[in-house]
């Protein structure tokens, strides 16, 4: 019997060869690449018909307001645990959590910056400028004015620790319109440092009522900030929504400042306000001081009682300092005066500032420091 060989007179099939090495490797990449696109594009094209259904059946009003009393609930259970984590890992069982910063401003005014010392642990850092925070968008039946008391404050990773930016008790509240919304901030009371590891802003408002038991929770939320953060933080309850415009002061250094009447005197019946901004961010004005019609408030120094006076500076720039005079009528104010201070590693510099408009010179000494982490 004659047995036939396939095998001659044809092609032989080769089986394919499997990539190895790097060509496994780009070939792998390639393939999960695709993958990832293949999900996205599943998870895009999932979010379209899910936002279609939605704009399809609109939410009820009553479905609007559990969804509200659901976040408002996430916000104040996440400021809870917010605060259980906060006493697991840096309490120590010695801390309280309300505990204020003891770290200083002016920290490293008077270090020699040439000393071996210093010269490696004392550096510019990115931080945290807090321009304003305002109670806005009243709900829940109140109505103006309020009388707002409590606490915002933000910790860095310095010393984990509240640096207070506003804290009112109930006997000591500020009363607020809606003309006149913004917080009178008091800090921070040092620079705030950001780093890439998150930090955090805490809120807790309350609106005093005509006896305790009718006090309410106007906002009471904790929000996390890192480097490279921009846009508002803004939280939103069942009474009101809470803002805060801040922005990041990139490798700047702190500066404090002492201001108070150096020639003449300041005129009674003057209203307006005394602001400080940087180069960088010159159109941003914050506020260190409400200039009321009354007379300037001073120490036994002789040197204003500002609000605010710790400002963070971009080092390779410059602090302004004005005073705006209020306009008639609600128009905005003008600036009456104004200086820029060249920003300094360390030490104390004395200004001065004439303010031609009220007949009278203004000195301002600004205190310089580094930041150590």
């Amino acid at each position: 019997m004659e047995v036939m060989d396939v095998g001659i007179g044809m092609e032989r099939r080769k089986r394919p060869r499997k990539a190895s090495g790097k060509a496994a490797e780009a070939e792998a990449a390639a393939a999960a690449a695709a993958e990832a696109a293949r999900a996205a594009a599943e998870e895009e094209a999932a979010g379209w018909e899910e936002f279609e259904k939605r704009m399809a059946n609109p939410p009820t009003a009553e479905e609007l307001r559990a969804s509200e009393e659901s976040w408002e609930k996430f916000c104040s259970e996440s400021w809870e645990r917010f605060r259980d984590r906060w006493i697991d890992v840096w309490s120590h069982g010695m801390i309280p959590f309300d505990a204020v910063t003891q770290i200083p401003c002016m920290r490293f005014t008077d270090a020699n910056l040439r000393h071996p010392d210093f010269r490696n642990i004392l550096y510019p850092e990115d931080t945290l400028q807090i321009v304003s925070v305002q109670v806005k968008d009243l709900t829940g039946g109140l109505q103006w004015p309020l009388d707002v008391y409590g606490v915002v404050a933000v910790r860095d990773g310095v010393d984990r620790l509240r640096n207070v930016v506003f804290s009112r008790e109930r006997d000591d509240c500020q009363s607020i319109n809606e003309q006149g919304s913004y917080l009178t901030l008091t800090g921070p009371s040092r620079g705030v440092v950001m780093s890439h590891d998150n930090s955090h802003l805490e809120v807790m408002l309350k609106m005093k009522g005509t006896t305790e038991y009718e006090d309410k929770d106007l906002n009471k939320f904790v929000d996390s900030y890192r480097l490279g953060c921009f846009l508002p933080i803004e939280y939103t309850s069942k009474f009101c929504t809470v803002e805060m415009q801040y922005y990041t002061a990139f490798s700047s250094v702190e500066a404090t400042i002492f201001v108070r009447v150096f020639k003449g005197r300041w005129p009674q019946g003057f209203r307006g306000v005394l602001t400080a901004s940087t180069l960088k961010q010159r159109d941003v004005q914050i506020s260190l001081l409400q200039l009321n019609d009354d007379e300037l408030s001073v120490n036994a120094d002789g040197f204003v009682k500002l609000s605010r006076r710790v400002i963070c500076v971009e080092k390779d720039g410059k602090l302004g300092l004005s005073i705006f005079q209020q306009g008639d009528g609600g128009k905005e104010g003008r600036a009456i005066a104004g200086i820029w201070i060249e920003a300094e590693d360390a030490g104390k510099a004395t200004h001065y500032m004439p303010v031609e408009a009220l007949d009278c010179w203004m000195e301002v000494t600004v205190a310089w420091s580094l930041f150590r982490l």
